[in-house]
């Protein structure tokens, strides 16, 4: 039932302004543009390298390193589909991964519960992604709104 409601909202959002999901275009020649796969794994919060800064926050892939302990370490994992994960804060301390639903315009991530809700405080921009590591903040750039013709 999750995987039909997963699809369902992926095929929604695939109609929503022209832009599918985590479609990544056309080159000027027609050709489809070489994907760079890299984004698409799990991910897990390296905050200790960000030497006290909020921004960039800091991913590194699930299994690369051992990370010390700690009360709570956010964590994705994306797959090529728009099927993701993410590690939910429990105000119990009983934290846990959780299903979504993601759509990748751009730079952009928009991820969504699995009854379609947008998690907007999850939402985030990639500043940077290699096999290795990804630099992000969270928040979306709204596209900037035409201002009305002055007549």
């Amino acid at each position: 039932m999750k995987k039909i409601i997963g699809l369902t909202i992926s095929l929604l959002l695939m109609g929503c302004g022209g832009a599918g999901l985590n479609s990544e275009g056309a080159s000027s020649t027609g050709k489809p543009k070489a994907v760079d796969t890299s984004f698409y794994q799990e991910w897990v919060h390296s905050y200790e390298e960000q030497n006290g800064q909020k921004t960039p926050n800091i991913f590194r892939p699930k299994g690369s390193r051992e990370f010390p302990p700690s009360r709570f370490r956010m964590q994705f994992a994306f797959d090529q589909y728009g099927q993701c994960t993410y590690m939910h804060l429990s105000p119990t301390d009983a934290h846990e991964l959780r299903n979504c639903v993601y759509t990748k315009i751009g730079n952009s991530v928009y991820l969504y519960d699995s009854a379609g809700g947008s998690l907007n405080h999850l939402a985030f921009t990639i500043q940077s992604v290699n096999a290795g590591e990804m630099k992000m903040a969270y928040g979306v750039v709204a596209p900037a709104a035409k201002k009305p013709k002055k007549t």
